[in-house]
């Protein structure tokens, strides 16, 4: 508009100019005038231009979402913060990135059908496997904090709560609520797992516990080493308080010893083990429960946790192209009491999984992002993997010979198979379907054969996340 009348002004003023010239200089010749007017016509021509240009220039800038700020307008205003949304969730973050806060959230809904003879007692159900708003970050550029409450199947559980000073890349210290470092599945993501629910070995590490931890690499991208102090919490177990003043004392050491080259076959390659030393007096009795999450260990009325437990978790990997492979064995032994009658009773598990993404994409420890997010009308249809797992379990005789348990009511040994799909729609949407068998060995009345009646389940989930 400024612009507008500028040039009218300019126009007028040799309109007027002109017209005092003819008035007050009669010679003037028609050359002259027609000069004046070529350049009024091209005075015209010069503001339609640019009002053409700046019209652009406007549509282009509103189009186009801002993703960058100049220079002098951080300088103008150091405190400024950005606002991003993508898979990771939302983010807002300081002008400098020391300063973050995410926001992100973990929603599975699943639908779980018992069959067969043996699941006849058991029953159907869709329930809200896990619901987790999720909300990380840093502050002051060297610690981050992690805090996920629950509010999955009727309940509200803090899973995980701490923070972490990453000053040291070869020795972070981490303090709050978490996973111990012991088992290999159980630090994998929820998310991540290639089955809806996670194998037997873990039902032989804590889940989360209060405590602190130091962990980095010893050798960078090599050797990973994480050693802590926690409360002590019962197998695939969590709580929020310290039942006595004993403590429970992890470590891990895991080796990817060909990470750094991506050529070498073995690249995808890790191994390591990791395990707990502590004291069980006042802890409760773990339960170990099925692929369908049915208790198949029950323990004797009268019966306490009482004395030392150990756990090891010898555990391996191996990912190449499409192709993983995860293997894990899970050893406890505890100390059992009961009236004045005291022992130690050893629980065993194992497990092999493999898949296969048949769409191509690379196989990790993490899901997989796929080569097309699903949609149809574009020629996208996510990724799609195959997955199938072996594992076992037994307990030590002396469980039921010393009176801990009845083979009557508590199986002595599990085996189970599952064979699951997953459709990754994109990064956070998954649809996941297993269908899992476990048999059992005692667990049964002579009379009904002495074997608990095998689990027939199908899990479907549905799965969102975005951390």
């Amino acid at each position: 508009m400024h612009r507008r009348k500028t040039t009218s002004r300019i126009l007028l003023g040799l309109a007027l100019a002109a017209g005092f010239a003819h008035a007050q200089t009669p010679l003037t010749t028609q050359q002259q005038i027609d000069q004046l007017r070529q350049q009024l016509d091209q005075l015209q021509q010069k503001q339609k231009a640019d009002e053409a240009s700046a019209a652009a220039a406007a549509a282009a800038a509103a189009a186009t979402p801002q993703t960058t700020v100049p220079s002098n307008a951080l300088a103008s205003a150091p405190n400024a913060a950005f606002v991003t949304a993508d898979t990771s969730g939302f983010t807002i973050k300081s002008s400098d990135g020391d300063f973050i806060l995410k926001i992100g959230a973990d929603l599975q809904v699943d639908n779980r059908s018992f069959f067969g003879t043996g699941s006849q007692s058991l029953s159907d159900t869709i329930l809200l496997r896990r619901v987790r708003p999720t909300f990380s970050g840093t502050v002051y550029k060297y610690v981050d904090y992690f805090f996920r409450p629950d509010f999955g199947q009727g309940s509200v559980i803090i899973y995980d709560a701490y923070i972490e000073a990453k000053y040291a890349s070869r020795a972070k210290v981490r303090i709050g609520k978490f996973k111990p470092p012991v088992g290999l599945e159980r630090l994998q993501s929820d998310d991540d797992t290639s089955f809806n629910e996670r194998g037997l070995p873990t039902l032989l590490v804590p889940s989360r516990d209060i405590g602190f931890q130091i962990s980095g690499d010893i050798v960078k991208n090599r050797l990973n080493y994480a050693v802590g102090v926690f409360n002590g919490v019962p197998d695939n177990s969590l709580t929020d308080a310290a039942v006595s003043r004993h403590r429970d004392y992890a470590a891990r050491l895991f080796i990817t010893p060909f990470a750094p080259d991506n050529e070498n076959p073995l690249h995808g390659l890790g191994f390591g083990i990791g395990a707990t030393s502590g004291n069980v007096d006042g802890e409760a009795l773990p339960a170990y429960k099925t692929f369908g999450q049915n208790t198949f260990v029950n323990f004797a009325s009268g019966v306490t946790e009482a004395g030392h437990r150990t756990r090891l978790a010898p555990q391996s990997y191996y990912y190449l192209g499409p192709f993983g492979l995860l293997a894990e064995y899970g050893l406890t032994e505890e100390g059992l009491q009961k009236g004045a009658f005291r022992t130690d009773v050893g629980f065993r598990a194992w497990q092999v999984e493999t898949s296969f993404i048949l769409t191509g994409e690379k196989k990790s420890f993490a899901s997989p992002t796929p080569k097309k997010a699903f949609d149809p009308k574009n020629g996208g249809w996510g990724a799609l993997e195959l997955a199938f797992r072996l594992g076992g379990f037994s307990a030590d005789p002396a469980l039921y010979g010393d009176g801990f348990a009845t083979p009557t009511a508590s199986a002595r040994a599990a085996h189970e198979r599952v064979g699951g799909v997953n459709w990754y729609l994109n990064r956070l949407v998954k649809l996941g379907l297993d269908y899992g068998d476990t048999n059992f060995g005692g667990g049964n009345t002579i009379a009904l054969g002495g074997n608990r009646l095998d689990e027939k389940v199908v899990i479907f989930r549905f799965q969102i996340n975005f951390i």
